[in-house]
């Protein structure tokens, strides 16, 4: 190699990669043709490992170090094709909208919006379109797949998302809640320590499924985060609400806790992802908006109405997901009917619904608890259990399921709601 003449040198004296080595190297290397070899000359005996990490990154390759007595020469030679795949995107930019930045549909472009159909476990946290260096270490994702973990459209749906946040102490009226009679406090309270419940459940799973889904699926990873987000912003509001009036957190039922056990043990994320997004948050719906139209003061009414709003993203997720994958796969309708056959087995030692729950229910769309109003009140809430069966239906036939298979599953449904 000591005959080898090299097409530039560059002489870095004492230069290593945090004081502009690499800088000089890039553009000596940029002026070189394919094939041709760049002289590093450098005194710094930490150079070797930054010149190898560098030619490992760029493709291009190391082909001697030669001690020079006071200095190292190194003999760089530039890869061609090699060198041209270990490129970043430069010089390519993002349209951006008037008066708004970059859209996340307009980064999937280049490199960034190259998906892997199944993603290497040895990328770890890199982010999608950058260019790593060989040699890191495996992470243990278990959700690798494209199809299994992805769609185009989540970018979008993580946007309107962050759009859509609201604040728990300044975006909910604290300032009108007046006192109300004993009873309807109560049965708020009880509304609201049981969806406090529900939702440490709903902040939970997608928390649990987080760190196995692949980084390069960045949109589900960055969507799944708003979730979390949603979930501990209603917990914060109902538990808020328990305590604001004076009435404070009410009673919690062991088929609650079931129930929720039932989801929370679920590891395979489709059958996850339709029991609580489609299911269980479905069914939520309705029972927000049933709060909401009962709702006896403005703050129970803002918070339910707002919380309603970001579960409608949830399940329009939950839908969207489970449908793409029944399109690929039909025959994973089976997994949803076992899903649902399970965890209704596991439930069925358990007594009904929560009858402190369906107590509040009723005196909430009575506007009392005298047993005229009681008596009016249960209608309203069998009324509520047959408006939650006829949407569970109507979202399993947005999946493309039977309408035999999809009354199943609904009749399955837990009478917990979520």
């Amino acid at each position: 190699m000591n005959t080898v003449t090299p097409a530039g040198v560059v002489d870095a004296g004492t230069l290593h990669a945090a004081s502009g080595l690499l800088t000089l190297v890039r553009n000596a290397m940029d002026r070189l043709a394919d094939g041709q070899v760049l002289e590093v000359r450098a005194a710094d005996s930490s150079v070797s490992e930054d010149l190898r990490a560098w030619c490992r990154l760029t493709g291009n390759l190391l082909d001697a170090e030669l001690d020079a007595g006071l200095s190292t020469r190194f003999l760089l030679r530039k890869a061609g094709r090699a060198s041209k795949a270990q490129s970043p995107d430069w010089g390519m930019q993002l349209p951006r909208q008037a008066g708004e930045g970059p859209s996340m549909r307009d980064w999937l472009t280049g490199r960034a919006g190259d998906v892997p159909e199944d993603a290497s476990t040895y990328l770890g946290f890199v982010p999608r379109g950058s260019i790593p260096e060989p040699g890191m270490p495996a992470y243990p994702f278990t959700l690798n797949k494209r199809d299994e973990a992805w769609s185009p459209s989540l970018g979008q749906a993580y946007e309107q998302a962050t759009a859509r946040q609201w604040h728990a102490m300044s975006d909910v009226p604290w300032d009108q809640l007046q006192q109300l009679p004993d009873d309807l406090e109560r049965a708020v309270c009880q509304t609201m320590t049981f969806l406090a419940e529900n939702e440490y459940s709903a902040l939970y799973i997608p928390a649990k499924f987080l760190p196995r889904i692949n980084a390069q699926f960045a949109e589900t990873v960055l969507f799944l985060a708003t979730l979390i987000n949603d979930e501990a912003r209603h917990i914060e509001a109902f538990t808020k609400r328990a305590l604001a009036n004076g009435g404070g957190l009410q009673y919690s039922s062991a088929l609650t806790e079931w129930s929720l056990h039932g989801l929370f043990v679920q590891e395979d994320y489709f059958r996850s992802t339709f029991l609580l997004h489609v299911l269980g948050e479905g069914t939520f719906l309705d029972l927000l908006a049933y709060i909401g139209k009962h709702a006896p003061d403005p703050v129970t009414d803002e918070i339910v109405a707002r919380a309603r709003a970001d579960e409608a993203r949830h399940v329009a997720y939950g839908i969207a997901h489970v449908r793409d994958v029944l399109e690929r796969e039909p025959a994973r309708v089976d997994d949803l009917v076992g899903a649902a056959e399970s965890r209704a087995e596991a439930l069925q030692a358990t007594s009904g619904a929560n009858p402190a729950v369906m107590e509040a229910l009723a005196v909430l769309a009575a506007g009392g608890s005298s047993p005229d109003c009681m008596a009016k009140g249960f209608v309203a809430a069998r009324e509520l259990f047959k408006t939650m069966d006829e949407h569970r239906v109507q979202r399993m036939l947005q999946l493309g399921l039977d309408q035999s298979v999809a009354q199943k599953i609904s009749e399955l449904h837990t009478p917990n709601f979520m």
